[in-house]
């Protein structure tokens, strides 16, 4: 197998039935502007890997156009989806070696990055981990940047009365902030009973399971006299948009959070929608440019970063689970396969 400074090079490749499997690889010589960094801590993005590898991403099918902001299905060409890809989203670690042009960082810096299931990366991107931003805490940059995005999007205000659908990672960090940006109430709604108290944990004034309230328009109507003023939908899934819309309040906004793959069966455009006036709003950080002109994604992150530094956002619970490297392709296979037991794997090596 080879190595690196006697450390084993190893990656987790997952194919779309979610059976992942740890394989070796190889690393070229280390180019000038690159630094080389044994991993410490790496997690996945659940929604978007999922996507990915089940190749329903429309991305991995369908190009988009080089201008026009639109996907070219001129151009479609299916991809195979067992195909094996490398899975992860976030690694921390620290610096084994500089290139020569390499004049930021150094031999010993703990660094962070966006990066796979790697036992050792190699390249550009790293940056410095600040001091107060723990590993944990980094690896939730990526799910805080699209909670943040969004509650901005929002417009969520002091005094706001929101509701969060769907308890993933991105979802716990949308409550947190939605709540440090002066929401008065935050319903979390999500069916699996430990996702509902780590939202509780992070700021939720409320936490309900969707399979025991049915009807969010006539129960949101009842925790707020007109409904809530900003409903999130976080989930993916179409049928608690549709459940977000309902329990949206006249004329308020209604934000999309999630990445929807396939037909949005369970989505009634012709109803609360059409007869409220709702404000339907997009919301992806890393999409350019945002909607405020001088609040880009570098400013979002450069903002989470001093949340988290400062204390006044964090990680509570996450990554969850965190397991050792044997530990790992099971843990990753849940995602789909036992997705009530995970929200946010993770592997300290």
């Amino acid at each position: 197998m080879p190595t690196i400074d006697g450390i084993e090079l190893q990656q987790l490749m997952c194919n779309n039935e979610f059976k992942p499997r740890w394989e070796s690889y190889t690393l070229d010589d280390i180019e000038s502007d690159e630094v080389r960094v044994v991993s410490e801590l790496t997690a996945a993005k659940h929604g978007t890997e999922k996507g990915e590898l089940t190749g329903e991403s429309i991305y991995r099918n369908i190009p988009m156009a080089p201008t026009g902001h639109v996907f070219d299905r001129s151009r479609a060409k299916p991809c195979d989806p067992t195909t094996w890809m490398l899975a992860g989203n976030t690694t921390v670690g620290t610096i084994m070696a500089v290139g020569r042009e390499v004049t930021d960082l150094k031999e010993g810096d703990r660094v962070y990055r966006h990066g796979g299931f790697r036992t050792v990366h190699q390249g550009k991107g790293f940056k410095k981990l600040p001091d107060g931003l723990t590993p944990a805490a980094a690896c939730c940059l990526d799910p805080a940047d699209f909670a943040l995005a969004a509650v901005r999007d929002g417009q969520v205000r002091i005094g706001e009365r929101v509701i969060v659908f769907g308890m993933g990672a991105i979802g716990l960090f949308t409550v947190q902030l939605a709540r440090l940006s002066g929401a008065i109430d935050v319903v979390a709604v999500d069916p699996i009973a430990k996702r509902r108290e780590l939202a509780l944990q992070h700021g939720a004034t409320m936490a309900v399971d969707p399979n025991e309230v049915g009807d969010f328009g006539m129960a949101s109507r009842e925790w707020f006299k007109h409904g809530a003023d900003v409903t999130i939908e976080a989930s993916g899934n179409h049928h608690a948009l549709n459940q977000a819309v309902r329990a949206t309040c006249y004329r308020g906004r209604v934000v999309l959070l999630a990445f929807y793959l396939g037909d949005a069966r369970g989505l009634y455009l012709g109803e609360e929608f059409h007869f409220n006036q709702l404000e339907i709003i997009s919301a992806r950080a890393c999409s350019h440019p945002q909607r405020e002109l001088f609040f880009n994604e570098d400013r979002i992150v450069e903002t989470l970063i001093r949340l988290f530094c400062e204390g006044t956002l964090q990680p509570y619970g996450l990554p969850d689970p965190i397991v050792t490297p044997d530990e790992l392709p099971e843990a990753y296979g849940k995602i789909r396969h036992a997705s009530d037991e995970v929200i946010k794997v993770a592997v300290k090596y």
